[in-house]
């Protein structure tokens, strides 16, 4: 099957997986193999650049992106929770982003009220963190318009055909994270 290295991945965590895959499914994986009618690799390039350049030069979306250094933060030998954390240089990421707001809730009828928070989503070509050399894990950290969020879903469970071209080449994640105080997280 040939010798495949894992620069021949990229960003896609779908298949970037350090899992025991036989050779034959790491190149299937990345073959240029799928739906050849009226959809091959030109359709496809052209239709993840026109959506990039939409995404990126026209509606400007984007958000700063802090990510923990997992070499340089140290942890607890038995929790493997770290008291600080080290974050590797801010990158900012263009992407479809959308905010919802929770209200408050009452644990008990006329009893303590806990805050509403925001739910960011965001919808990432991989491409693009391919070029700006990031990888979006869960617990890294997110800022968009005055409020700090937390990943709580890094999009490497998406395997639907929704985030595929013609259902066989994914082409975007897509990540949700929820609004967290400034005493969890401020970028300093």
């Amino acid at each position: 099957m040939g010798n495949i290295s894992e620069n021949d991945f990229g960003n896609n965590d779908l298949i970037n997986r350090k899992d025991n895959k036989t050779d034959e499914a790491k190149s299937l994986d990345i073959s240029k193999k799928g739906i050849k009618l009226f959809f091959g690799e030109a359709e496809r390039k052209f239709l993840e650049n026109a959506g990039k350049e939409i995404s990126i030069d026209v509606l400007q979306e984007s958000f700063i992106l802090y990510r923990i250094d997992y070499k340089e933060t140290r942890t607890h030998h038995l929790y493997g929770e770290a008291k600080r954390k080290v974050y590797l240089p801010p990158i900012e990421v263009f992407g479809r982003i959308n905010l919802e707001a929770t209200g408050p809730e009452y644990f008990t009828p006329g009893g303590l009220i806990r805050k509403g928070y925001g739910v960011f989503t965001a919808h990432i070509y991989i491409s693009h963190l391919d070029e700006v050399g990031a990888k979006i894990r869960m617990g890294d950290f997110v800022y968009h318009k005055g409020n700090y969020y937390e990943i709580t879903d890094d999009g490497s469970s998406y395997t639907d055909n929704k985030h595929a071209f013609g259902g066989d080449k994914f082409y975007y994640i897509s990540i949700k994270a929820i609004e967290v105080n400034r005493d969890v997280f401020e970028a300093k």
